[in-house]
């Protein structure tokens, strides 16, 4: 039996909603573009190495003995409600995307106890793993291992006083005036203290990402360690 879960809730469990037929689950479009120019063979191409939207069609049923019009009137308030969530699917549950439900859904009712109808998911580009466990570097010089098919924007916290420096893959990243602690979120592309307060103006440099297999970070000046939040993601 396949079901998914979606903003905390298990379709089937919490709403005896289950997958009619496991759905397909797409590639994200890559942005590029092409220009033709006469007398040139082939296109001149701009790739902005980035990736569109993509849908998730899911055909559910509802099955209920009693209750099937109140049921349903929950379904819809839990998964309107909800806004942007998480979304696992019972096939793959060590993934995750970040969706949210775009289509006006009609219920078909087939018989007295069953009623089913599509969900449509308007996700972002990846899939990103379930777990996302910090890893702590403790030395200049560690490597670390990225196994997704796809580079990702990680969020770093810096333990140190000073200014420091830190280069990921030949990248540096400059910190100026760190005092105890500061956190580059590449994801929100923003730089902020342990309260929150802006610190762009302490960074210089364009914020990280850890690419496709092994990672080389290394730093600079007074650094006790930094926490490493991955944030892994797959096509």
């Amino acid at each position: 039996m396949l079901s998914f879960t979606f903003d905390g809730k298990e379709s089937y469990k919490d709403f005896g909603l289950v997958i009619v037929k496991r759905p397909t689950l797409p590639s994200p479009k890559r942005r590029v573009h092409f220009m033709d120019i006469p007398g040139r063979h082939s296109a001149v191409r701009y790739d902005e190495k980035t990736y569109e939207d993509i849908t998730i069609l899911v055909e559910c049923a509802l099955l209920a003995r009693k209750n099937l019009v109140s049921r349903l009137d929950a379904i819809k308030g839990w998964l309107f409600a909800a806004g942007e969530s998480d979304l696992i699917f019972s096939f793959q549950d060590d993934k995750k995307y970040r969706a949210q439900v775009v289509n006006a859904i009609d219920f078909t009712q087939v018989y007295r106890y069953a009623s089913t109808f599509p969900i449509l998911f308007h996700c972002r580009p990846f899939k990103y793993a379930l777990v996302n466990n910090m890893i702590t570097i403790t030395a200049s010089g560690q490597y670390v291992y990225n196994p997704g098919t796809v580079e990702s924007e990680p969020v770093l916290t810096i333990f140190g006083q000073g200014n420091v420096t830190v280069t990921i893959n030949g990248e540096r990243i400059e910190l100026f005036d760190v005092d105890g602690k500061i956190i580059v979120n590449s994801e929100l592309k923003d730089c902020y203290d342990d309260a929150l307060q802006n610190s762009n103006n302490q960074m210089a440099g364009n914020f990280p990402i850890l690419k496709r297999g092994d990672n080389h970070i290394t730093w600079t000046g007074n650094v006790q360690k930094i926490e490493l939040l991955p944030n892994w993601r797959w096509l």
